[in-house]
């Protein structure tokens, strides 16, 4: 196992961080296309920090929570619309 640099670290806990907030965004906009944007934004930018941080798990799992937020931001986000 490889030891994460500061800007790996940084990269997956931002990843982490705009998945909560996308979320917690869907929850709360009365635009629920504003919702999905922001969830894919995440999922993209989540994406990248997996990319990022493949060497090491603990940069994995927080890269992957954060796209499980984003994730949980688009479907709120598509239920609204769908709804």
């Amino acid at each position: 196992m490889q030891h994460s640099t500061t800007a790996t670290k940084t990269a997956c806990i931002s990843a982490l961080i705009i998945g909560v907030l996308s979320a917690a965004f869907a929850f709360t906009t009365k635009t629920p296309a504003y919702a999905v944007t922001a969830g894919c934004v995440a999922i993209i930018i989540g994406l990248v920090s997996l990319f990022i941080g493949r060497k090491n798990i603990d940069d994995m799992q927080l890269a992957a929570a954060g796209i499980f937020m984003s994730v949980v931001a688009c479907l709120v986000g598509l239920w609204q619309i769908y709804s």
